[in-house]
């Protein structure tokens, strides 16, 4: 038996030692949080840090500062510098989230050359921008948070594959309230906390998804001539899988005629080729000429939504880019990877057109560019049977926290 087996043997029982220690821990905290302060208002705390990602969250936090029950604040957090794998300095996010406080109430996380002390047994319920701990400060992380008070998340991404590692166990047992983006989500988290859920310390909800509810208002008119490419970041499968070298030249040098071509690579894209060796840093100076030369332009809005109001058709890796622009009705070109689909993607993909290769999307552009739209119907079936209950999202977020509330002060 080599080394490496044994190694494997010996942590597999010391890991799930460990596992069940932290959630009985969770469990116990969960289970204390059920009965709150004495607050006549409840007062929520959004933990923010990538602008990119405010777009899930941003409809509740504005409803919660327009409804009188509600005391609504950002904690704002320096965005994860993942060149150096550390917390950095404040950047563009500091900012763009001030300009985003609909109230004046905010807190900087990181003040004065140092972490806040931030109070956070002193909110009701607390909002996580995504489940992966180590992009946080110890103090905010969910396993912290969890002792003091109902940590809530609305995911930032949907799962494309069935395999995914979007639902961290060490993230969701800590979560006593999330608002999951399908009924498929849900069942997954329900099931892996089954007991949990019967006692209700946590609750997995399918009771609509904010990105979708914009998406479903966003304007439908389709003229076929300004496309979007959304390249992955990540060339790792389990990562989404990429197609940014293979394609970033040709749709440069496609004749695009009248329309126009406008990229939006994943915020964590060029960083992550450098560190990968996908690329040299000097070649990014090269892309982004040649881009200009052709007239392409480099999508610079936070939220994602403002751009698909004026896209007509989407180029994409594997990404949740593609259910969101799916209820637009428009037209999606879908690069893809071998791998097994969740139910989500599985649900949209009979609407998507698929491209393997260069000829295949070449082929596909040409025929959109002439108005040729054969899955246009597919797309609209599709979204009045499995979308439709997504258009009052926020309402019903909004409300089940006032319930929640209402409950626990029954309960206190």
């Amino acid at each position: 038996m080599s080394q490496l087996s044994i190694k494997r043997i010996i942590k597999y029982p010391i890991k799930k030692t460990v596992d069940l220690i932290f959630s009985i821990r969770s469990n116990y905290y969960l289970k204390k949080n059920l009965t709150r302060k004495n607050h006549s208002i409840i007062k929520v705390g959004f933990i923010v840090q990538m602008p990119e990602l405010w777009d899930k969250q941003s409809s509740v936090y504005a409803a919660m500062c327009d409804n009188k029950s509600f005391d609504s604040w950002l904690i704002i957090v320096p965005k994860y510098d993942f060149e150096n794998s550390k917390i950095g300095e404040y950047g563009s996010e500091k900012e763009f989230f001030i300009s985003n406080c609909l109230n004046g109430k905010y807190v900087l996380a990181f003040n004065d050359n140092k972490w806040a002390e931030i109070n956070v047994s002193d909110f009701d319920y607390l909002f996580f921008q995504r489940p992966y701990e180590h992009y946080l400060p110890q103090h905010l992380r969910s396993s912290s948070t969890v002792r003091y008070t109902k940590n809530c998340y609305i995911p930032y991404a949907t799962p494309e594959i069935k395999k995914t590692g979007i639902y961290p166990v060490s993230f969701f047992r800590n979560i006593y309230m999330a608002f999951m983006e399908d009924a498929g989500a849900a069942q997954v988290n329900t099931k892996r906390f089954k007991s949990n859920c019967i006692k209700g310390i946590q609750h997995f909800l399918k009771i609509g998804y904010p990105p979708f509810e914009k998406c479903l208002q966003i304007n439908k008119e389709c003229n076929y001539s300004q496309f979007l490419w959304t390249p992955r970041w990540s060339y790792d499968p389990i990562a989404g899988g990429s197609h940014f070298m293979e394609y970033y030249r040709q749709l440069a040098d496609y004749e695009w005629g009248e329309s126009n071509l406008m990229v939006r690579p994943h915020p964590m894209m060029w960083e992550n080729f450098v560190k990968t060796g996908v690329i040299e840093q000097y070649q990014i100076d090269d892309i982004i000429s040649l881009w200009e030369k052709k007239r392409i332009q480099m999508d610079s809005n936070k939220s994602i939504e403002e751009t698909f109001e004026s896209t007509d058709v989407l180029i994409s890796d594997k990404s949740s880019v593609i259910p969101m622009f799916f209820l637009t009705g428009k037209p999606i070109i879908y690069c893809p990877i071998e791998c097994e689909y969740g139910s989500l993607f599985s649900t949209i993909l009979p609407g998507l057109y698929i491209a393997n290769t260069w000829k295949e999307l070449s082929e596909l552009i040409k025929m959109l560019l002439e108005h040729n739209d054969p899955l246009c119907s597919v797309r609209k079936k599709i979204i009045e049977e499995y979308f439709a209950y997504n258009s009052s999202a926020t309402a019903k977020i909004v409300n089940a926290i006032i319930n929640d509330f209402e409950e626990s002060k029954r309960e206190t």
